[in-house]
Protein backbone atom coordinates (compact mmCIF):
# COMPACT_ATOMS: atom_id res chain seq x y z
CA UNK A 1 0.00 0.00 0.00
CA UNK A 2 2.78 2.64 0.83
CA UNK A 3 4.01 2.04 -2.75
CA UNK A 4 0.54 3.15 -4.33
CA UNK A 5 0.11 6.01 -1.98
CA UNK A 6 4.11 6.97 -2.89
CA UNK A 7 2.94 6.86 -6.54
CA UNK A 8 -0.37 8.91 -6.08
CA UNK A 9 1.64 11.65 -4.61
CA UNK A 10 4.39 11.78 -6.89
CA UNK A 11 1.73 11.60 -9.94
CA UNK A 12 -0.18 14.66 -8.13
CA UNK A 13 3.22 16.10 -7.32
CA UNK A 14 3.94 16.25 -11.12
CA UNK A 15 0.92 17.21 -12.45
CA UNK A 16 0.68 20.20 -9.86
CA UNK A 17 4.09 21.67 -10.49
CA UNK A 18 3.68 21.54 -14.56
CA UNK A 19 2.96 24.49 -16.65
CA UNK A 20 1.71 23.20 -19.54
CA UNK A 21 0.00 19.66 -20.24
CA UNK A 22 2.21 16.93 -19.80
CA UNK A 23 1.28 13.63 -21.81
CA UNK A 24 0.77 10.07 -20.83
CA UNK A 25 4.26 8.99 -22.19
CA UNK A 26 5.82 12.33 -20.43
CA UNK A 27 4.20 10.35 -17.17
CA UNK A 28 5.46 6.82 -17.80
CA UNK A 29 9.25 8.12 -18.51
CA UNK A 30 8.89 10.71 -15.40
CA UNK A 31 6.91 9.55 -12.90
CA UNK A 32 8.84 6.98 -10.17
CA UNK A 33 6.65 3.93 -10.32
CA UNK A 34 6.08 3.69 -13.95
CA UNK A 35 9.20 2.82 -15.19
CA UNK A 36 10.25 -0.38 -16.82
CA UNK A 37 6.03 -1.53 -17.01
CA UNK A 38 4.82 -3.14 -20.63
CA UNK A 39 2.31 -0.64 -22.32
CA UNK A 40 -0.84 -2.47 -20.99
CA UNK A 41 0.46 -2.53 -17.78
CA UNK A 42 1.32 0.81 -17.55
CA UNK A 43 -2.22 1.70 -19.15
CA UNK A 44 -3.62 -0.60 -16.03
CA UNK A 45 -2.00 0.89 -13.48
CA UNK A 46 -2.36 4.60 -14.90
CA UNK A 47 -5.96 4.34 -15.46
CA UNK A 48 -6.36 3.07 -11.25
CA UNK A 49 -4.39 5.74 -9.85
CA UNK A 50 -6.65 8.36 -12.25
CA UNK A 51 -9.52 6.52 -10.22
CA UNK A 52 -8.10 6.82 -6.94
CA UNK A 53 -7.34 10.60 -7.33
CA UNK A 54 -10.74 10.88 -8.61
CA UNK A 55 -12.56 8.90 -5.54
CA UNK A 56 -10.04 11.74 -3.61
CA UNK A 57 -11.55 15.11 -5.15
CA UNK A 58 -8.91 15.38 -7.40
CA UNK A 59 -9.79 14.59 -11.02
CA UNK A 60 -7.28 14.73 -14.08
CA UNK A 61 -8.13 16.62 -17.20
CA UNK A 62 -7.31 16.68 -20.50
CA UNK A 63 -5.91 19.79 -22.42
CA UNK A 64 -4.05 20.00 -25.73
CA UNK A 65 -0.42 20.68 -25.72
CA UNK A 66 -0.36 22.74 -28.92
CA UNK A 67 -3.13 24.89 -30.89
CA UNK A 68 -3.58 22.68 -33.48
CA UNK A 69 -4.82 20.19 -31.13
CA UNK A 70 -2.54 17.43 -32.66
CA UNK A 71 -1.67 16.10 -29.00
CA UNK A 72 -3.21 15.85 -25.62
CA UNK A 73 -2.18 15.47 -21.90
CA UNK A 74 -2.70 15.48 -18.08
CA UNK A 75 -3.51 18.53 -16.01
CA UNK A 76 -4.76 19.04 -12.81
CA UNK A 77 -7.05 22.65 -12.26
CA UNK A 78 -6.13 24.61 -8.98
CA UNK A 79 -9.47 24.39 -7.72
CA UNK A 80 -9.50 20.64 -7.72
CA UNK A 81 -6.83 20.29 -5.01
CA UNK A 82 -7.07 23.77 -3.33
CA UNK A 83 -9.35 25.07 -0.84
CA UNK A 84 -10.36 28.07 1.32
CA UNK A 85 -9.15 28.08 4.42
CA UNK A 86 -12.22 27.74 6.62
CA UNK A 87 -10.78 28.88 10.21
CA UNK A 88 -11.44 25.82 12.27
CA UNK A 89 -10.61 25.97 15.88
CA UNK A 90 -8.84 23.08 17.32
CA UNK A 91 -11.89 21.38 18.71
CA UNK A 92 -13.86 21.50 16.08
CA UNK A 93 -10.91 20.00 13.86
CA UNK A 94 -10.55 17.36 16.30
CA UNK A 95 -14.04 16.60 16.03
CA UNK A 96 -14.40 16.16 12.65
CA UNK A 97 -11.24 14.05 12.96
CA UNK A 98 -13.19 11.81 15.11
CA UNK A 99 -16.61 11.58 13.14
CA UNK A 100 -13.99 10.83 9.55
CA UNK A 101 -12.18 8.11 12.06
CA UNK A 102 -15.40 6.38 12.92
CA UNK A 103 -17.23 6.27 9.33
CA UNK A 104 -15.54 4.03 7.25
CA UNK A 105 -15.89 3.00 3.08
CA UNK A 106 -14.61 -0.04 2.38
CA UNK A 107 -12.08 -0.56 5.28
CA UNK A 108 -10.92 3.21 4.75
CA UNK A 109 -11.63 6.41 6.70
CA UNK A 110 -14.04 8.22 4.40
CA UNK A 111 -12.78 11.47 4.18
CA UNK A 112 -9.44 11.31 5.70
CA UNK A 113 -7.49 13.66 2.97
CA UNK A 114 -10.57 15.93 3.32
CA UNK A 115 -9.47 16.27 6.87
CA UNK A 116 -5.89 16.93 5.90
CA UNK A 117 -7.24 20.37 3.26
CA UNK A 118 -8.89 21.42 6.45
CA UNK A 119 -5.62 21.46 8.60
CA UNK A 120 -5.66 18.19 9.84
CA UNK A 121 -6.03 16.88 13.79
CA UNK A 122 -4.33 14.37 16.15
CA UNK A 123 -6.67 11.43 17.18
CA UNK A 124 -4.64 9.19 19.80
CA UNK A 125 -4.76 5.30 18.66
CA UNK A 126 -5.61 6.54 15.36
CA UNK A 127 -4.01 3.05 13.64
CA UNK A 128 -6.89 0.80 15.41
CA UNK A 129 -10.03 1.15 13.62
CA UNK A 130 -13.34 2.60 15.10
CA UNK A 131 -17.21 2.30 14.21
CA UNK A 132 -18.49 0.58 11.33
CA UNK A 133 -17.38 0.00 7.97
CA UNK A 134 -19.86 1.39 5.64
CA UNK A 135 -19.14 -0.57 2.64
CA UNK A 136 -18.08 0.32 -0.68
CA UNK A 137 -19.42 3.54 -2.37
CA UNK A 138 -22.26 3.16 -4.87
CA UNK A 139 -23.53 5.73 -7.40
CA UNK A 140 -27.30 3.69 -6.33
CA UNK A 141 -26.96 4.04 -2.78
CA UNK A 142 -28.72 7.18 -2.45
CA UNK A 143 -31.25 5.94 -5.02
CA UNK A 144 -32.15 3.39 -3.04
CA UNK A 145 -32.67 5.03 0.10
CA UNK A 146 -35.14 7.22 -2.13
CA UNK A 147 -36.91 4.48 -3.44
CA UNK A 148 -37.43 3.25 0.22
CA UNK A 149 -38.51 6.65 1.94
CA UNK A 150 -40.64 7.46 -1.13
CA UNK A 151 -42.45 3.78 -1.83
CA UNK A 152 -41.47 3.94 -5.52
CA UNK A 153 -40.65 1.24 -7.99
CA UNK A 154 -36.81 0.77 -9.32
CA UNK A 155 -35.75 -0.81 -12.30
CA UNK A 156 -32.20 -2.10 -12.68
CA UNK A 157 -30.59 -4.78 -13.95
CA UNK A 158 -29.13 -7.98 -12.14
CA UNK A 159 -26.25 -10.59 -13.02
CA UNK A 160 -28.04 -9.37 -16.72
CA UNK A 161 -31.26 -9.85 -16.13
CA UNK A 162 -33.48 -6.56 -16.01
CA UNK A 163 -35.89 -6.26 -13.39
CA UNK A 164 -38.88 -4.45 -11.95
CA UNK A 165 -39.31 -4.17 -8.03
CA UNK A 166 -41.15 -2.67 -5.55
CA UNK A 167 -38.11 -1.38 -2.63
CA UNK A 168 -39.31 -2.28 1.04
CA UNK A 169 -35.93 -2.10 2.43
CA UNK A 170 -32.49 -1.16 2.47
CA UNK A 171 -29.81 -2.36 5.08
CA UNK A 172 -25.81 -2.90 5.57
CA UNK A 173 -24.20 -5.87 6.60
CA UNK A 174 -20.89 -6.71 6.58
CA UNK A 175 -19.90 -4.26 4.75
CA UNK A 176 -22.21 -4.67 1.67
CA UNK A 177 -25.32 -2.72 0.90
CA UNK A 178 -28.57 -5.05 0.42
CA UNK A 179 -31.84 -3.50 -0.87
CA UNK A 180 -35.50 -6.10 -0.28
CA UNK A 181 -38.57 -5.79 -2.06
CA UNK A 182 -41.07 -7.69 -4.34
CA UNK A 183 -41.64 -7.93 -8.27
CA UNK A 184 -44.58 -6.49 -9.35
CA UNK A 185 -45.84 -9.92 -11.03
CA UNK A 186 -44.93 -11.77 -7.67
CA UNK A 187 -45.85 -10.18 -4.62
CA UNK A 188 -46.23 -12.79 -2.55
CA UNK A 189 -41.80 -13.20 -2.74
CA UNK A 190 -39.79 -11.01 -0.90
CA UNK A 191 -36.57 -11.10 -3.09
CA UNK A 192 -33.08 -9.65 -1.59
CA UNK A 193 -30.20 -8.04 -4.07
CA UNK A 194 -26.42 -6.67 -3.15
CA UNK A 195 -26.20 -3.43 -4.34
CA UNK A 196 -22.67 -3.75 -5.91
CA UNK A 197 -23.83 -6.56 -8.23
CA UNK A 198 -26.26 -4.07 -9.49
CA UNK A 199 -26.28 -2.23 -12.60
CA UNK A 200 -28.02 0.63 -14.45
CA UNK A 201 -30.48 1.42 -11.20
CA UNK A 202 -33.46 4.15 -11.78
CA UNK A 203 -36.25 5.21 -10.38
CA UNK A 204 -39.79 4.71 -12.23
CA UNK A 205 -43.59 5.74 -11.72
CA UNK A 206 -44.64 8.08 -9.09
CA UNK A 207 -44.42 7.64 -5.26
CA UNK A 208 -46.72 5.71 -2.70
CA UNK A 209 -46.49 3.05 -5.88
CA UNK A 210 -47.14 0.52 -3.47
CA UNK A 211 -48.05 -0.60 0.50
CA UNK A 212 -45.41 -1.88 2.40
CA UNK A 213 -46.47 -4.83 4.14
CA UNK A 214 -47.42 -4.61 7.58
CA UNK A 215 -45.62 -5.59 10.12
CA UNK A 216 -42.78 -6.20 7.46
CA UNK A 217 -39.30 -6.13 9.27
CA UNK A 218 -36.31 -5.57 7.60
CA UNK A 219 -34.13 -7.19 10.10
CA UNK A 220 -35.85 -9.76 10.11
CA UNK A 221 -35.81 -10.42 5.90
CA UNK A 222 -32.00 -9.13 5.79
CA UNK A 223 -30.39 -10.81 9.12
CA UNK A 224 -29.53 -13.96 7.44
CA UNK A 225 -28.50 -14.31 3.54
CA UNK A 226 -28.59 -17.05 2.15
CA UNK A 227 -25.60 -16.83 0.50
CA UNK A 228 -24.19 -16.60 3.81
CA UNK A 229 -24.84 -19.76 5.31
CA UNK A 230 -22.36 -21.85 3.14
CA UNK A 231 -19.76 -23.57 4.80
CA UNK A 232 -16.51 -20.88 4.90
CA UNK A 233 -12.92 -21.60 2.91
CA UNK A 234 -9.90 -20.73 4.18
CA UNK A 235 -7.27 -18.75 1.20
CA UNK A 236 -4.32 -17.83 2.23
CA UNK A 237 -3.45 -14.24 1.06
CA UNK A 238 0.38 -12.21 1.07
CA UNK A 239 -0.34 -8.34 2.09
CA UNK A 240 2.01 -5.59 3.10
CA UNK A 241 2.57 -5.78 7.04
CA UNK A 242 1.28 -2.04 7.36
CA UNK A 243 -2.57 -3.67 6.35
CA UNK A 244 -2.41 -6.80 8.06
CA UNK A 245 -3.74 -5.31 11.08
CA UNK A 246 -6.86 -4.23 8.39
CA UNK A 247 -7.56 -7.31 7.34
CA UNK A 248 -7.93 -9.15 10.42
CA UNK A 249 -10.21 -7.44 11.46
CA UNK A 250 -11.99 -6.93 8.51
CA UNK A 251 -12.47 -10.28 8.47
CA UNK A 252 -13.71 -13.00 11.19
CA UNK A 253 -11.47 -15.47 12.34
CA UNK A 254 -8.57 -14.30 10.26
CA UNK A 255 -4.97 -15.08 11.82
CA UNK A 256 -1.20 -14.37 10.43
CA UNK A 257 0.58 -17.55 9.65
CA UNK A 258 3.94 -16.34 8.77
CA UNK A 259 5.85 -13.44 8.03
CA UNK A 260 7.83 -12.87 4.30
CA UNK A 261 11.52 -11.88 3.68
CA UNK A 262 10.38 -8.76 2.09
CA UNK A 263 8.38 -7.97 5.56
CA UNK A 264 4.38 -8.73 4.46
CA UNK A 265 2.37 -11.23 6.25
CA UNK A 266 0.97 -14.16 4.90
CA UNK A 267 -2.84 -14.27 6.54
CA UNK A 268 -4.99 -17.20 6.22
CA UNK A 269 -8.42 -15.42 6.12
CA UNK A 270 -11.97 -17.51 5.96
CA UNK A 271 -14.42 -16.66 2.86
CA UNK A 272 -18.03 -17.56 2.08
CA UNK A 273 -18.41 -15.11 -1.42
CA UNK A 274 -16.45 -13.10 -3.52
CA UNK A 275 -15.69 -10.49 -0.87
CA UNK A 276 -12.34 -11.55 -0.35
CA UNK A 277 -11.64 -11.24 -4.16
CA UNK A 278 -12.77 -7.97 -3.85
CA UNK A 279 -10.99 -6.28 -1.43
CA UNK A 280 -7.57 -8.09 -2.54
CA UNK A 281 -8.02 -6.22 -6.27
CA UNK A 282 -9.48 -2.98 -4.94
CA UNK A 283 -5.42 -3.35 -2.55
CA UNK A 284 -3.63 -2.84 -6.31
CA UNK A 285 -0.42 -4.45 -5.21
CA UNK A 286 -0.31 -4.56 -1.44
CA UNK A 287 -2.15 -8.19 -1.54
CA UNK A 288 -2.19 -11.65 -3.28
CA UNK A 289 -4.06 -14.44 -3.11
CA UNK A 290 -1.55 -17.69 -2.67
CA UNK A 291 -3.71 -19.94 -2.46
CA UNK A 292 -6.66 -21.47 -3.38
CA UNK A 293 -5.03 -22.03 -7.10
CA UNK A 294 -8.85 -21.24 -8.31
CA UNK A 295 -9.40 -18.56 -6.45
CA UNK A 296 -5.65 -17.02 -7.87
CA UNK A 297 -6.78 -17.91 -11.19
CA UNK A 298 -9.79 -15.60 -11.21
CA UNK A 299 -7.69 -12.78 -9.59
CA UNK A 300 -5.42 -13.10 -12.19
CA UNK A 301 -8.15 -13.14 -14.95
CA UNK A 302 -10.59 -10.16 -13.48
CA UNK A 303 -7.00 -7.95 -13.29
CA UNK A 304 -5.93 -9.06 -17.17
CA UNK A 305 -9.70 -8.13 -18.18
CA UNK A 306 -9.53 -5.18 -16.16
CA UNK A 307 -6.36 -3.85 -18.15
Amino acid sequence: MSTVVERLINLLAYLVDSSRPVTADQIRNTVAGYGNLSDQAFHRKFERDKASLRELGIELEKEATDAWEVEWGYVVPESNYRTIEPGLTEEERTALALAVHMVRSGGWPSGANGLLKLGGARLADTDTPVGADLGLGSEYLGLIFQAVLERRRIRFTYRGRPRTLCTYAMRHRRGRWYFAGVEPEQADTIRTYRLDRTERLELVGEPEAFPRPEGYSARDVLSSLPWEQQEPQRALIECDADIAWWVENRFTDARAVASTEAGGTILEVPFVNDSLLDMVIHLDDAAVILDPPELRAEMVRRLEAGR
